[in-house]
């Protein structure tokens, strides 16, 4: 059972590697900038440093974020942003697993969609929504 366990696993991190190495020279930048990475529980957490700055000064189509998820790498602002938004971030790392690198733009068309019927490009994606709605939860576990 373990051997099957690990070979989903390691597929699942074939399947978005493409798209998380780019995100991998963050943990340098972050580090040589004065902020810091990790692994925890199988995904690199990046925070501060230019990293967080450019976070909290904002993303196009999302604004100032606490945290952002693209592959199996989270950036956050700080450990801190990490840490209160990590059942929300990993439903992205989860997401990022089931459509691999078509992730970003599903992520986007849904957005996009969200806006035309009236709604937010963000908090109306249905991505989005699932986030909030398991980190909401297991706040009330």
């Amino acid at each position: 059972m373990k051997k099957i366990a690990n070979r989903s696993s390691l597929i699942s991190y074939l399947w978005v590697a493409p798209i998380t190495v780019w995100c991998l020279p963050l943990a340098l930048l972050a580090k040589w900038t004065g902020g810091g990475y990790a692994l925890h529980t199988g995904v690199l957490e990046i925070w501060g440093g230019w990293v967080g700055r450019w976070l909290v000064r904002g993303i196009p189509f999302l604004g100032a974020v606490n945290a952002i998820t693209v592959g199996h790498c989270v950036a956050g602002v700080s450990p801190r942003h990490l840490h209160s938004s990590r059942v929300h971030e990993r439903v992205h790392v989860e997401q990022f697993e089931r459509w691999g690198c078509l992730f970003p733009f599903v992520y986007f068309i849904a957005g996009v969609r969200a806006q035309q019927r009236g709604g937010s490009f963000y908090w109306d994606n249905p991505y989005e929504i699932e986030a909030r709605a398991r980190a909401a939860a297991t706040r009330d576990c």
